[in-house]
Order: structure tokens, then C-alpha cells, then sequence
């Protein structure tokens, strides 16, 4: 409503605090009064992302047609013209660049049958669908003991993509309604009607999608199209390309594994600080910065897209300078895709083609760094005479380019259009929309027929530039202005004071008030003139630019494909210079079932120690091999390193199945098809789940889901109940890891039940290992290092002295630790653990945790024990001892026939 956007009744009611604008209301003095509130048009577009991030759906209202052309005084026209939802964004400016904006449809599959999903990010036309199969559909348990409403594979797309929508018919709707809301609570579930799952019936045929399909996937598409047709009409001129993608192509990283591993967010704050993604993502574009995100949430399978990936990393670790200069070409390279976004709207801005052009005029330099030239046919007019032949005659990469590493497409005839079109500097808002009646951002000598329009009105208004001091002089007024305003045009403006020295010829305009406004017949004349020309300038100006506009919908698929050849370019830059600046290696990847890394590191935190100049990283060596070296059991002291050890492994095989270089001396690994992880203590109170609960359901969702080509990594498996519960599922989950012939997992076991090391005796695939620590005048040197063989210590009480316990609280737990450690008893039996204070424990101790609390010893047993104590081997001769050990055996023979 003319400049501003104005909300009305419930929606003013509620819109108006989310907003932070003004409730006001219309009709103030009647007795039913509406209330309202609004914004300015111009800065509409923050409003209304804002409502739709709340969840909120927005439909927008404009007019429809010209006032100008009205006949009478009937309202002009308005309707809906796009509806913005949570999914479906207006305007992708002010987007965390690395992350999508997705709408998701979900079609579950009945029993046995598989599932299907598609997603779109608006902000940058992805269109992807997948079918998940009914085997990795497998439902699991919903937290009551009841079927889940959705699979475990969907579960997993579900929380890896993170869509802040989610399209459903109302029967799915009222299935998952409620297991959603807990598990995404920043997704909006919407529901459309189940005729728009019907893929015939889809209002327009993007590539790549298939009307006679039947398959779930094939209806979820159907539906994204549909919902975009009723939502957002004007898309469905320009709906990209529907990519269909493989689950079994792709590592699977659940929730869990990806929170354990901070790929993301930090545990700390939920922030990228100290996660993986911030280490990786040196990229200089939004794509590229997109593109590793993506890269990061799905690995590599097939080890031979794996090693196309990285021959792209490798050609530009080994080329400092090339790259160095391919990544300044690159920078000049904007968010493409999304600029393509706003450039092929409706509402689109002469800035926001301007802005798609600035990013096509850099692709020719892009190409120029990868060693390809640049031919001035390929540039545009503008690039060509900006550029010369700078970086034509620069082979700056000397050899033949990998196929990873991609070539885009120049668009020279599209960047040379927006050049010819448009002028140097294109203003924020297009002039002449939404009521506005300005000329200018068409580059002058476009048309012809727009230079004459604005030479007629440039000579108008010099003519009325010049008519004040003529004026002046005629009528004698020193005061004497002439004013324009967009509704009344222009006028001669006189204070009241001079009324009596207006000319006979002038004509009342606009009585204000201290100033008389007047016309005379010759401005009048003339005004129609500028006034005419001006419209006729504007309303051209806005056909020309529709016109590039269209031109621009013609030309999105290459623009996309340009887009999606520079966020590859600019990922593999990225992976080249981390690798590159943190002295990484190249890793082998390949079809067998053995990981070996020499000297690996945990690539956060040593760059963390690196920043910090704290002590060196201490580099561990890793061997797994389910036919031999299967489950790696860590035993050992708190504060050592097996927690950062657990998750280097980790890492370093997800960084090797991305693509991306690692940290370690030398790497091979063999394909992982999931890594799962049990790190940690949380819980879920909302769902009724303690700790324990927590750490169950994640241990029994591993032994359910893990295969033979998986990783497991398994921290503290049972700490969150009694010591005997505790050890005797563990015991129990490693002898199942080890003896059930289809899972054999490659495995990280990481405990403080000592006794676990036993099962190296019985399970030939178990390894044995712990992290070498020192004690020093009382204190613990943990040397990080990680050697065979099992510890018989943890060390806890030295951690708790070192995070400030009291020292009465640890001097009583060095004295009850070592009555545990020496088995002294009470007369029952039993430890006595308040031996100082003359009380007997009331509860028996847990000695030995697999054979229970020892009996009491006989006096020739404490004899023998105490003569042990006093034995001195270095002060003996052979002979003595000799003597020695027969008495105390026979002491002990004694014993045995009393």
C-alpha cells in the first residue's frame, strides 16, 4: 500500500512483537478499530525472512495492475503474488553461506517397501531425490519400546540435512507428527494434498524428473514442484534440474557420530570454533565453502571417485603459486548460485543482475589460472578491455588438468549482454517498481528510442532550471523556488509575504502554510513534456530489463553449471592449502579391510596446540584388520589421550574417504561404510532417558547397524551403572564384536575395566594397548604415547588433585584406594574402608571384578607374605634363595594339611 507493506487484524496482532515494529490501528476513533502494523517496501525483504525463519508463512500482496491506467475511482487491483515459506525463502541474502535452506518431502514405504526423499534448497536451486530400500529402512525402537514412525535410514537424511521443512500428506503428517518435533525442533512439518505426490500430474517437467515414475522418490519430486507452483508460481518457469543421488554411495554418519566428532559444532558453544569443518574450510567463495560442508556430510564409498578427488587435491598441493593465484581468481567469484536465485525472480533488482555479472566477468580469469588462457572470445567486451592479455600468455599449471578439477564455462555472450545493458554501478531497487517513476540504470547507447525519451526530458529540465531567475526577475520576487513533488510535478513556490507581486498569469497549485504554490502555461506545457518523457523512459527501461532478466531464466542451467564447476575448484583449493600449510599427507584408499596409520595426529587439536605455541602434538601409530587385528582394547590413565586418540582414527578415515589429505606420516585405509560412535555421557530428560539409558540405545543401535566394512568407536562402554553391570556388558559387547561372524567390525574399545585385557587370551582378535604415563614426587606425567599391552592404573585420584579437590579428599582417597589395592578386611571379609575411624564397611567391596572379594588369609600366609616383603634378591646368594623358598613352601604345605 503505495511504500509501505501493511499487516492487518490477527496477523498485525501477532507479527508486530516478532517484528519489534509498532501495533497501531486504523479507524482509531470508531468503535471497532483494526489494528495494523507495516514496514517501509524496501526494507521488506529482512521482515519477511524473519517471519519465515520463525516458522511463520508469509503471502504477499501487491497491486496487479497500473493506477494510471484506471478509469475512476475504483481500488487499484492486488493479489497474492508469492507465498514465502520456512522452506522456501524470498530473498537468500544474509545466508550462512555454508549451509542450505532445504524443503524436504518424505513418502515412507510400506512394510518391506522402500521410502523416498527429495529435497530443494530455493536459495540455490539443488534439486535432489533418493530412494532408500526397504533393508536400510529397518525400523528401530522409539525410546517406549514401541515401532519407530519413521526407518533409520530416513531418521539419519533426516538429522544430516537438517531441512527447515518438511512437505508430507496427512496420513504420514499424523504418523511422524510427534516423534518429529522432539528430534527437529526447527523444522516446520507442513501438509499438502496427497494428489500432488502424483508425478503426471506435476504442473511442469524439469530434467531429470520422469511424470510416468512411480517410485517414492518419484512422488516426493512431484510434490516439491507442486508445492513450489502453489507457493511461488513465477519458479516454475525456471525449476532446476532434479539430481537423483545414492545412499549406498555415500559413508553414513549418524547424529551421534557427527556430534561426537564435532564435524559441525563444538560441544562447548555450537559453534564452528575448534570443529573439523572450520579446519577444512579455507575456501574463498560461499560455493566452495558450501561444497565442503557437502563433501564433509557424505563421504566417499568407491575408491575410485575417491582418488579422482583427491588427483584434484594433489595437482594443486604440488603448485604453490598457481594456486595461490587460483584462489585470488576465485575470490572475485560471489555466492553464484544464490545471485542466480534473485537475478531470475520477478522482483529481481538491476543490482542483482549487475551483481551476476560481476561473478560471470571473473569466470574468464578462473579459467586463465588453470592454465587454459583466456581467449578474448570467451571474455565479455567490458572483461576483455579491462583484462587485456595479462593472464592470456600465463601458462600457469604445466601439465594436462585432472577431471576432478573442474573447467566453467565462461558465458560470454550473457556477461557481455548485462556489460551492454546495464550501467557500471545498477542501484539497489529497480526504478520504476513498486510506484517508483525514475530512469537510469540502462546503459546509455543501449536504445536508441531511450536516449531520445531522456534527451526530451534532459532539455526540460534545463528549460525549468533556468525558468527560477527569470522568474525572479520577471515578477520581482527575490525568494522566488522552483520545487517538484512526485504527485503535483512542478511548481513556483512563493512565500506568503510576496503574494502581492504575483503575476497576473500564474496559477493557484497548492495552498500550504507559509508558501503558495503556482503553475504558469508555458510550465505547464513543459512538465507534461518531462513528465511524459520520464514515463516513457521508465516504462521502457523496465522492458529492457525484463528482457535480460528472461535472458538470464534461459541461461540458468549453464549458469548453475558454472557455479557448481566453481565451488568444486574452490573445495579442492581449500583441501590443497590445509594440506598444504599443516604438512599433511596423501592417504591410500582402497577396497581392503585394513587401516594402517604411521604417526597419525588429530588434526583439530593439534592445530589448537599449534596456534596456542603449546607443546608439540604426540603422533600414534593405528593397525586394525578384522581377519586379525580387529578390536583394539585401550586401557590406561585419565587425562592420556585415549578420548583425542578414539576420534583421530576417526577423522583421519572420514578426512581419507572425502578426499582430503590427513595427518599422519602415512596413511591406508580401507573403505569404511559407517562410522559409529559411544563417546560420552548425556542424557535426554525430555524423552525420560538417563545417562545410561542414553549410552544403551547408542550401543545397541551400533550392534544392530554395524557390518564388517564399518568403524567402530566404543568410549567407556557400562560407566553409567554398578562396576559388576558395568564390566559385564562390556565384556559382553566386545566377546559379540569379536565372535558374531557377520559383523567382525574394525573396533576402538577404550575402558577403565582393567580386567577387560583378560579377553585378549581367549579372543585372538583382540589387541591390547594403553598410553604410557610416569609418576613423579607424587605427581603424573602422561606421555601421550600409546604402547602394547594392557595398565593396571587409571590414575584417577592424580586427575582429581589436579582439578583442584581438596587435599583432605585426596589423601583419604589415596588411603582408601590403596586398603582396596592391599584387600585388607575386616572380620567378615569385607574392605575396611574406615579402618582410622573403628567402623566396618556395611557393604561388600569390589576387589576383583571377575572373582569376586578373596578370602581371609591364615596366618602362614600373611608369614610367607611378609617374609616376601623383607626378601632382598640383591643381598642373596643363588644358594640362599634356594633355602629360602623351600621353607616358605613348606610353610605353605603346612597350611594346606592343617
Amino acid at each position: 500500500m503505495g511504500d509501505f507493506y501493511e499487516l492487518f487484524l490477527e496477523d498485525a496482532v501477532l507479527a508486530a512483537p516478532l517484528l519489534e515494529i509498532t501495533l497501531t490501528s486504523r479507524d482509531k476513533d470508531s468503535a471497532d478499530p483494526v489494528p495494523m502494523c507495516g514496514f517501509p517496501v524496501h526494507s521488506a525483504d529482512g521482515y519477511i525472512k524473519r517471519l519465515a525463519e520463525l516458522g511463520h508463512r508469509v503471502a504477499i500482496c501487491e497491486q496487479v495492475e497500473d493506477p494510471k491506467q484506471l478509469s475512476g475511482k475504483r481500488l487499484v487491483k492486488r493479489a497474492v503474488v508469492e507465498v514465502v515459506t520456512p522452506g522456501l525463502v524470498g530473498d537468500p541474502a544474509g545466508l550462512d553461506a555454508s549451509s542450505e535452506v532445504a524443503v524436504m518431502s518424505i513418502v515412507l514405504g510400506e512394510a518391506g517397501e522402500p521410502s523416498g526423499l527429495a529435497i530443494l534448497d530455493a536459495s540455490t536451486g539443488d534439486f535432489r531425490a533418493t530412494r532408500i530400500d526397504a533393508a536400510a529402512s529397518a525400523q528401530m525402537g522409539d525410546g517406549a519400546g514401541a515401532l519407530a514412525p519413521l526407518p533409520d535410514a530416513v531418521l539419519d537424511e533426516l538429522r544430516r540435512i537438517a531441512p527447515r521443512e518438511i512437505v508430507c500428506d496427512r496420513e504420514t503428517y499424523a504418523r511422524i507428527e510427534g516423534a518429529l518435533r522432539p528430534m527437529l525442533p526447527h523444522s516446520v512439518l507442513t501438509r499438502v494434498p496427497t494428489s500432488s505426490f502424483e508425478p503426471d500430474r506435476a504442473p511442469v517437467v524439469p530434467p531429470g524428473f520422469d511424470p510416468k515414475g512411480r517410485g517414492p522418490d518419484d512422488r516426493a519430486a512431484a510434490s516439491l514442484i507442486a508445492y513450489l507452483g502453489v507457493n511461488q508460481p513465477f519458479a516454475l518457469e525456471h525449476v532446476p534440474r532434479l539430481r537423483n543421488y545414492h545412499l549406498r554411495d555415500t559413508m553414513v554418519l549418524d547424529e551421534s557420530t557427527r556430534t561426537h566428532l564435532e564435524l559441525f559444532e563444538s560441544h562447548e558453544d555450537r559453534s564452528r570454533r575448534g570443529t573439523l569443518i572450520e579446519l577444512l574450510d579455507a575456501s574463498v567463495t560461499p560455493l566452495g565453502s558450501r561444497r565442503i560442508a557437502n563433501w564433509l556430510r557424505y563421504p566417499l564409498l568407491q575408491p575410485s571417485e575417491i582418488q579422482r578427488r583427491q588427483e584434484g587435491v594433489g595437482y594443486l598441493v604440488e603448485r604453490d603459486r598457481p594456486r595461490a593465484r587460483l584462489r585470488d581468481a576465485l575470490s572475485k567469484v560471489r555466492d553464484l548460485e544464490r545471485i542466480l536465485t534473485k537475478a531470475i525472480r520477478p522482483t529481481a533488482t538491476p543490482r542483482d543482475l549487475g551483481a551476476l555479472r560481476t561473478s560471470l566477468d571473473a569466470i574468464p580469469e578462473v579459467r586463465a589460472a588453470l592454465g587454459l588462457g583466456s581467449d578474448p572470445a570467451e571474455g565479455s567486451k567490458r572483461a576483455s578491455s579491462k583484462k587485456g592479455n595479462d593472464t592470456a600468455n600465463e601458462a600457469l599449471l604445466d601439465q594436462d588438468l585432472p577431471d576432478a578439477l573442474p573447467v566453467p564455462a565462461a558465458l560470454s555472450e550473457l556477461t557481455a549482454l548485462l556489460w551492454d545493458a546495464l550501467i557500471d554501478e545498477p542501484p539497489v531497487v529497480a526504478k520504476g517498481s513498486r510506484g517508483a517513476n525514475e530512469t537510469g540504470y540502462i546503459r546509455e547507447g543501449y536504445q536508441s528510442e531511450l536516449d531520445v525519451l531522456r534527451k526530451s526530458a534532459t532539455k526540460g529540465r534545463e528549460w525549468i532550471a533556468g525558468l527560477e531567475a527569470e522568474e525572479r526577475k520577471r515578477s520581482g520576487i527575490s525568494t522566488l523556488k522552483v520545487k517538484f513533488h512526485p504527485v503535483h510535478g512542478y511548481s513556483l513556490e512563493v512565500s506568503k509575504t510576496q503574494l502581492d507581486k504575483v503575476p497576473d498569469d500564474y496559477e493557484r497549485k497548492q495552498t500550504l502554510a507559509n508558501v503558495e504554490r503556482f503553475t504558469t502555461p508555458a510550465l505547464s506545457e513543459v512538465q507534461g513534456k518531462v513528465m511524459g518523457a520520464n514515463d516513457r523512459a521508465a516504462a521502457l527501461e523496465r522492458e529492457i530489463l525484463e528482457s535480460v532478466r528472461l535472458e538470464v531464466v534461459a541461461r540458468a542451467d549453464e549458469i548453475r553449471a558454472a557455479a557448481d564447476a566453481v565451488a568444486n575448484a574452490d573445495a579442492l583449493a581449500s583441501l590443497a592449502e590445509v594440506a598444504r600449510l599443516e604438512a599433511w599427507v596423501r592417504p591410500v584408499v582402497h577396497d581392503g579391510e585394513t587401516i594402517e596409520v604411521k604417526a597419525g595426529r588429530h588434526p583439530v587439536v593439534e592445530a589448537v596446540l599449534s596456534a596456542a605455541h603449546a607443546e608439540g602434538f604426540v603422533p600414534n601409530d593405528t593397525s586394525l584388520d578384522p581377519a586379525d587385528a580387529q578390536i583394539l582394547l585401550l586401557t590406561g590413565p585419565n587425562m592420556s589421550g585415549k578420548s583425542t586418540y578414539l576420534r583421530q582414527v576417526a577423522l583421519i578415515v572420514l578426512m581419507a574417504q572425502m578426499g582430503s589429505w590427513v595427518p599422519a606420516e602415512r596413511a591406508s585405509v580401507g573403505v569404511v561404510d559407517r562410522i559409529f560412535t559411544r563417546v560420552g555421557a548425556s542424557d535426554r530428560l525430555a524423552r525420560g532417558e538417563s545417562t545410561f539409558m542414553v549410552e544403551m540405545r547408542e550401543t545397541a543401535e551400533i550392534l544392530r547397524g554395524a557390518t564388517r566394512s564399518s568403524l567402530l568407536i566404543l568410549d567407556e562402554i557400562g560407566r553409567g551403572t554398578s562396576t559388576f553391570d558395568g564390566l559385564s556388558i562390556a565384556w559382553a559387547v566386545l566377546e559379540h564384536l569379536h565372535d558374531t561372524p557377520s559383523l567382525c567390525a574394525r573396533t576402538l574399545f577404550a575402558t577403565h575395566y582393567h580386567e577387560l585385557s583378560d579377553l585378549s587370551r581367549t579372543r585372538p582378535r583382540v589387541r591390547n594397548g594403553h598410553f604410557e604415563a610416569r609418576e613423579w614426587k607424587d605427581e603424573v606425567v602422561f606421555l601421550r604415547r600409546l604402547v602394547t599391552g594392557g595398565a593396571s592404573r587409571s590414575y584417577g585420584i592424580a586427575v582429581a588433585q589436579l582439578a583442584g579437590l581438596p587435599k583432605p579428599v585426596i589423601s583419604r582417597a589415596r588411603q582408601i584406594l590403596k586398603n582396596l589395592e592391599r584387600g585388607e578386611l575386616d572380620p567378615q571379609g569385607l574392605p575396611v574402608l574406615a579402618k582410622e575411624a573403628g567402623e566396618v564397611a556395611d557393604a561388600p567391596g569390589q576387589l576383583s571384578f571377575v572373582l569376586g572379594a578373596p578370602a581371609p588369609r591364615s596366618p602362614e600366609e600373611e608369614e610367607v607374605l611378609n617374609a616376601l616383603r623383607e626378601f632382598d634378591p640383591d643381598a642373596t646368594t643363588p644358594m640362599d634363595a634356594l633355602t629360602k623358598l623351600a621353607a616358605l613352601r613348606a610353610l605353605l604345605e603346612r597350611d594346606d594339611q592343617s
